[in-house]
């Protein structure tokens, strides 16, 4: 057979790329298909400055479907032996993933290296990431959420832009719903053209309102689910009320139309209701600068703290942490790229490429890293609560979830609402109590 030079130096190219590829130890990282553009970016480049210091290792980073609650394809994958290496995971979620068995314990890995880790990050990220006093995902990134308006459209309406200077505090919530009432524009058939505020739309989760009315949502030394706590409830109470003024159907339509029912919207940042004018209100967080520099680089708002009343100045935080899942072979060399993705240099580029707050604490007093817009956001922080860190986390969220559809709907009070959650809930969570 004969052969020639060109096809010679082929073949022996391939020989040699196989020989490397085959001399790398393999990782596998997956990533929420929840995660939005910025954020996904942010953590591949994480992964390719990681192989860039590391070529002994080769990082794949892959896209799956999944979302906060959802990890169903990563859990059969993990079951069946053809799971990734890492996962990035909603920390609030970790405490119910390593209870289910999903998570390597970090723990030895973490005495191993010889760091304090829970001294170099925030306290309420770190909370999140343990479970039974081990440590099963190191935190990303953070956030906090406030109140966005627009100011041209209170402008216009004439409406004192002072009401919402931070400085003054948090609005009380019967002013605030008389401010935006009255922005509430419908056409000729009496549908809504803009409505000034739908409180459950982005992020005004039931979490959002029950924090604002100085609820608590759950008893540690009890080992109690409190979704009837009296804040809670009011908090609840609130969205019951907005949505019977604005008459749900009416309002659902207008969600329908101009975003998604009930609350995040799947349609291009560019359509989303508070970029366009349809909505004078928000809330929502930091990482909404990421899409707004695209999407409304000339918006003109302001922020402000959450409506509350008595002044309670609240927010709550949540963010992602990077977990090592049951099964790898690879433990070291994943340890690795998790403290290089959840160190310093990963969440930089979290900071920079999806507007988000670090959990390290080292990067939060870094101010150069910040645009003046991040300030108050920052400053939210050491107030700002989380969704308890349960092994029943998962589960609360959506049942809470499925109160706040039913209570904006007004097919339910929220007592009854909240009243059905702790009796699914909480018989989970007592096979957790000691």
């Amino acid at each position: 057979m004969k052969m020639n030079y060109k096809t010679l130096i082929a073949i022996c190219s391939c020989l040699w790329l196989s020989a490397g590829a085959y001399g790398q130890t393999q990782l596998k990282l997956w990533l929420p298909s929840s995660l939005d553009a910025h954020e996904k970016g942010a953590y591949q480049k994480a992964a390719e400055a990681f192989a860039q210091k590391n070529p002994g290792i080769k990082v794949n980073v892959a896209v799956v479907p999944g979302s906060e609650t959802d990890v169903a394809k990563l859990m059969t994958a993990v079951r069946s032996g053809a799971g990734p290496d890492l996962a990035v995971i909603d920390r609030f979620t970790v405490a119910q993933r390593a209870a289910a068995g999903l998570l390597t314990d970090l723990t030895p890995l973490i005495k191993k290296e010889g760091k304090d880790l829970s001294q170099e990050y925030t306290e309420g990220p770190w909370q999140e990431v343990s479970y039974q006093k081990k440590v099963y995902a190191v935190p990303t990134n953070t956030d906090a959420r406030v109140l966005f308006y627009n100011k041209q459209i209170l402008k216009e309406a004439g409406i004192d832009l002072a009401e919402f200077d931070p400085a003054r505090g948090p609005i009380a919530p019967d002013r605030f719903k008389e401010i935006a009432l009255k922005l509430n524009q419908t056409d000729s058939t009496g549908a809504y053209t803009r409505i000034g505020f739908v409180p459950w739309l982005e992020q005004g989760w039931g979490y959002t309102w029950g924090y604002a009315f100085g609820g608590s949502f759950f008893d540690f030394a009890g080992c109690k689910v409190t979704a009837t706590d009296p804040g809670v409830v009011k908090g609840y109470q609130f969205l019951y009320d907005w949505a019977k003024a604005l008459d749900p159907q009416k309002a659902r339509t207008f969600v329908d139309t101009y975003w998604q029912w009930p609350s995040t919207g799947t349609l291009p940042p560019a359509q989303m209701p508070f970029f366009t004018g349809k909505v004078a209100f928000i809330i929502t967080g930091n990482w909404v600068f990421a899409a707004m520099k695209d999407a409304a680089p000339n918006l003109e708002y302001g922020v402000t703290y959450v409506p509350a009343p008595n002044g309670l100045k609240t927010s709550w935080s949540g963010g992602w942490s990077v977990a090592i899942l049951q099964g790898t072979k690879n433990v070291d060399a994943a340890y690795q790229l998790l403290r290089s993705v959840t160190g310093e240099e990963g969440q930089t580029f979290l900071v920079k490429e999806a507007a988000s707050l670090p959990t390290l604490k080292s990067l939060q007093q870094r101010k150069d890293l910040y645009a003046p817009e991040y300030e108050f956001f920052l400053s939210l922080l050491p107030v700002s609560k989380s969704r308890p860190p349960l092994p029943v986390g998962a589960l609360y969220w959506d049942k809470l979830k499925e109160a706040e559809e039913s209570v904006i709907t007004n097919s339910q009070t929220p007592d009854a609402a909240l009243k059905a959650v702790v009796d699914e809930v909480q018989p989970q969570m007592d096979r957790f109590c000691k």
